[in-house]
């Protein structure tokens, strides 16, 4: 039984526990409101087409493998700087300091005037030329290929489409292939119930304060859970500015083309015709079978966005026969710009990519 004296000592730690915190918000966000610097790891652009632009971090000189790693993100929805979010805190920063000449594709702030950028123009002309100035950049005569969540589908549709193409390795991250198992957004995205089509025709695309409803109706709590974890965290060096930056970022939405969002909510999510075979482009089919180069395959165990076996179907899709799949702790975002992944997802592409680089 606990006496009234340790009860009461027990008390007093609590308050003044709680006091603490209070005056360590108080000081990070009304003293000091200030977001960090985000996206501060040095790079040049190598390459521009309109709004998308090819990013450079390091050199030949800092880089100890000779191929490029060419980074392509999704398309629309938010922005890339979540790759480089902090000092120490950045996937873009780690890749470099171990040696990889990174790269960057950017696509720029979606708006309306990009209504009519869709699949095609992303896999036959902005993939090829990157690939091409990362190569000429570089130096080199191959690339490794790091597709992100749709970045991911979309480098898949290239690849299939290009299975000769100057790329030795293959890396995709969270990337949904098998669309039948979308999670909610493949309830949500059906044609019976969202009118993707007038959507289109009213905005030439998915407007950016949609698509931010969209994703926190997904998690409606998850604000509240990042509000109650600052609170208890609060003192811990770095978590403030960690909690600021990636608050900005989930704040920072951007729309999605049109044509894009048109083939992704109808073709994929709709009918599922990537994994199937029967999606076309350009009048050529894309056999994902076509896909024979090493692959590397990470998925995260808590995404509700791409749930693993979505991003896991790609393995058996392929006629690789160096293939590797992975399913690591951590959420969308979290399993490749989490506090974890220096420890779990980096050190993998690391470790796989450089014994596949020489």
């Amino acid at each position: 039984m606990v006496s009234s004296a340790e009860f009461m000592s027990q008390v007093q730690q609590d308050a003044l526990k709680s006091m603490q915190r209070a005056q360590a918000m108080v000081d990070s966000f009304v003293t000091n409101p200030a977001d960090p610097p985000i996206g501060v790891t040095p790079y040049e652009v190598i390459w521009k087409r309109g709004k998308t632009r090819l990013l450079r971090y390091g050199s030949a000189e800092t880089a100890r493998y000779p191929l490029p790693y060419l980074i392509v993100p999704w398309l629309g929805i938010s922005r890339p700087y979540v790759l480089d979010l902090l000092p120490g805190n950045s996937m873009i920063e780690y890749l470099a300091q171990h040696g990889h000449d990174v790269y960057l594709l950017d696509w720029g702030e979606i708006a309306e005037e990009d209504k009519d950028l869709g699949f095609e123009e992303a896999v036959f002309k902005i993939l090829p030329r990157a690939i091409d100035r990362a190569m000429e950049a570089s130096g080199a005569q191959e690339i490794t290929l790091n597709g992100l969540c749709l970045g991911g589908t979309l480098s898949a549709c290239y690849l299939a489409l290009n299975p000769d193409g100057p790329v030795r390795n293959f890396v995709a991250v969270v990337a949904p292939i098998n669309f039948d198992e979308g999670g909610m957004f493949r309830v949500w995205l059906d044609e019976k119930y969202f009118p993707a089509d007038l959507i289109v025709q009213r905005y030439g695309g998915l407007p950016a304060s949609l698509m931010g409803a969209g994703f926190k109706m997904l998690r409606p709590t998850l604000e509240a859970q990042a509000l109650s974890a600052l609170w208890a965290n609060v003192d811990r060096p770095g978590y403030v500015d960690s909690f600021k930056a990636m608050s900005k970022w989930a704040n920072d939405f951007i729309g999605m083309p049109g044509r894009f969002f048109g083939q992704l909510s109808r073709e994929m999510y709709g009918q599922n015709r990537l994994l199937s075979g029967e999606f076309t482009l350009n009048g050529r089919t894309v056999d994902l079978k076509r896909i024979a180069q090493p692959l590397l395959v990470a998925a995260a165990s808590q995404d509700y966005i791409v749930p693993a076996p979505a991003a896991r179907s790609l393995i058996d899709a392929v006629s690789s026969a160096d293939k590797e799949f992975v399913e690591l702790p951590g959420g969308h975002i979290s399993v490749f710009s989490g506090r974890q992944a220096h420890q779990t997802l980096w050190p993998k592409i690391d470790e796989w990519v450089s014994a596949r680089s020489a």
